[in-house]
């Protein structure tokens, strides 16, 4: 289907996109991993900092900010309340939590709000697990979209809010891999095809080719 910076899309990976050579949204990314008292996570604060241009594209298609001063008024702050919360049923929404390779199912988002702030979109929602998860669990974060639509990237390590002694390696991803990734899905996928679509057409799936992540780990303090 093909793509609009509109009021309704702007799950950005949470639907279906038309293919594309580059992604067309870029996000920063902010998680906090929340603990309970005995030291399980048990959800996931996601915090996405939309691109200055694709915030403007918005900005104009909801008809705020009308002067052009960056700053909204309160009636215009709240029409901007989950903009981005019109999620496809069992979308991932870019976040991929896994221990040992096995996948931690999440929950639904919740909690949704946004402002914004020197020019971009910024928006919040919660991921709860299903389940609460042992924090001495190896854990692995990866935030991306596998249709590469958007790129993600993690600029700093996620806050532990009641973890104890986690330890945390970030690996920064690789742009390069997933563009790369994503030219020979779509080569694969023209070359199988005799149906004369085109790759504005497609619909690929790179995984988490060149994704930023995350391993943590926590343990009682000695």
């Amino acid at each position: 289907m093909t793509v609009r910076p509109s009021l309704l899309f702007l799950t950005v990976m949470l639907m279906p996109a038309a293919a594309a050579a580059h992604p067309h949204v870029f996000i920063d990314a902010a998680l906090q991993l929340d603990y309970d008292r005995d030291g399980r996570l048990n959800q996931v604060a996601v915090e996405w900092a939309y691109d200055d241009f694709y915030s403007l594209l918005i900005i104009e298609d909801m008809g705020l900010d009308p002067d052009g001063d960056g700053v909204l008024t309160a009636e215009e702050e709240a029409s901007l309340q989950g903009f981005d919360a019109d999620w496809a049923p069992g979308s991932q929404g870019g976040l991929y939590l896994g221990v040992e390779g096995r996948r931690i199912p999440l929950q639904a988002p919740r909690d949704f709000s946004a402002r914004y702030q020197d020019g971009r979109l910024i928006s919040r929602h919660v991921r709860p697990l299903d389940q609460p998860l042992d924090s001495a669990a190896p854990l692995l974060i990866q935030v991306y979209d596998p249709e590469y639509y958007v790129q993600f990237s993690l600029p700093d390590p996620p806050v532990t809010n009641g973890g104890r002694n986690c330890q945390i390696r970030q690996r920064p991803g690789d742009p390069y891999a997933a563009a790369d990734a994503y030219a020979q899905a779509v080569a694969a996928a023209l070359e199988d095809d005799d149906t004369g679509m085109t790759e504005e057409m497609l619909m690929v799936d790179i995984g988490g080719a060149g994704a930023d992540e995350v391993r943590i780990q926590c343990g009682t303090a000695p």
